[in-house]
């Protein structure tokens, strides 16, 4: 009997009643995704029902749709060579204008 009453979920259904009766707010964060989906306390027992039903009527499982993710970086791509060369001949340029303007 408790087996069951944790396969469809009947003591997820006592707790919400608890909550209900005891602490509104809580129940409301605890418990939003079931309210916004239509999931009442008495209502739990048959989604399950509907659920393991659906499952025997086709086992199979079906693969999750894949997500298009774009990776992050946490480090600065390579610099190319001519990039590079070019980076060392500005910082060469300015240094050597730097010497040229305190000579003068």
């Amino acid at each position: 009997n408790v087996h069951r009453n944790h396969i469809f979920g009947v003591h997820v259904a006592d707790y919400m009643r608890h909550l209900q009766e005891e602490d509104e707010e809580a129940y409301k964060r605890q418990f939003s995704r079931f309210i916004k989906n239509g999931v009442t306390p008495d209502s739990m027992e048959a989604m399950y029902k509907k659920a393991h039903a659906a499952i025997r009527a086709d086992p199979a499982a079906k693969p999750a749709a894949k997500k298009k993710v774009t990776p992050k970086r946490w480090n600065d791509k390579k610099i190319t060579l001519a990039d590079r060369k070019a980076k060392v001949a500005k910082a060469k340029e300015e240094f050597l204008s730097q010497i040229e303007a305190q000579k003068e």
